[in-house]
């Protein structure tokens, strides 16, 4: 049995630098992983290619997933006269902009090349996950990246954030990432430059990078859903806008803070009914 904690990805800067016509879009984002996390278990099957998926998420119980089809593909392709049951506790909420189901995926992959040990390097699991998601590849680490082209350039970021913490706020609300790209490519997407990013992480001055976080799909959540306009209004109003930003295409909301701060645990303590709120240290 092999048990691996599948972490939520936040987004702390997105661009839309262009889309393809296989459908996907090329990225610019700057990703980080949170101690908020899935509990995802593999155990061995006396069943040659049986692969069962048992959650207390529903979705994630459904046959046709990114999840189970990772999952069946590793069995298929690696360990064909084996088979495995995957019990998932599911904690991050579901289409939230934090990558839940790919980082589940990104579990099982890791699981598997370890109870089977296959020996598959990194790399070699990022091109197998890509085929399942875009998000895949960056999900099969737990450091903060660079993430380019569809998800599948990452580059590891010497950035150390281990002195800030992440209110995450989500307004209990699903939004569909297809819906917000397709309303990007009609309207426009709020890109800005990622030179001053860049030469922030460059210089290890975190709090110039804090201060840049940006989600150019944000705008188009914001104005597509009132829950979500009006929560991040709610978090402005309170706790100000520095180190605010959306993660993913919605609906969850971030802000990146340093050490201790009273307000932020304030808001949770007074919103917990409200929303799915909680602060998380980095990875």
């Amino acid at each position: 049995m092999v048990i691996e904690k599948a972490y939520a990805k936040v987004n702390l800067f997105i661009n839309v630098v262009g889309a393809r016509r296989d459908g996907y879009h090329d990225l610019e984002m700057i990703n980080a992983k949170v101690d908020l996390y899935d509990t995802v278990k593999i155990e061995e099957l006396n069943s040659p290619g049986l692969v069962i998926i048992k959650s207390n998420d529903l979705f994630l119980s459904n046959q046709n997933n990114l999840v189970i089809e990772s999952a069946r593909y590793m069995i298929k392709q690696y360990a064909p006269d084996k088979g495995i049951t995957v019990t998932i506790e599911k904690v991050i909420p579901f289409g939230a902009g934090l990558a839940g189901n790919s980082v589940d995926a990104a579990a099982i992959i890791r699981g598997i090349n370890k109870l089977f040990d296959l020996n598959l390097t990194l790399e070699e699991m990022q091109r197998l996950g890509v085929k399942f998601g875009a998000d895949i590849p960056y999900c099969l680490i737990d450091k903060p990246a660079l993430v380019e082209g569809i998800g599948d350039k990452v580059t590891e970021l010497d950035i150390d954030l281990s002195e800030y913490k992440v209110l995450l706020v989500n307004p209990r609300e699903y939004i569909s990432t297809e819906d917000i790209f397709t309303l990007g490519d009609r309207q426009g997407f709020d890109n800005v430059d990622i030179k001053g990013v860049k030469k922030a992480i460059k210089n290890k001055d975190v709090d110039a990078f804090i201060s840049k976080l940006h989600n150019a799909l944000q705008q188009i959540a914001i104005n597509k859903n009132e829950k979500v306009k009006q929560t991040y209004l709610h978090i402005k109003n309170e706790l100000d806008d520095y180190g605010l930003t959306m993660t993913g295409s919605g609906s969850t909301l971030i802000k990146v803070f340093k050490g201790e701060d009273s307000k932020c645990k304030a808001f949770v303590n007074d919103n917990k009914t409200k929303y799915f709120t909680d602060i998380y240290s980095f990875l």
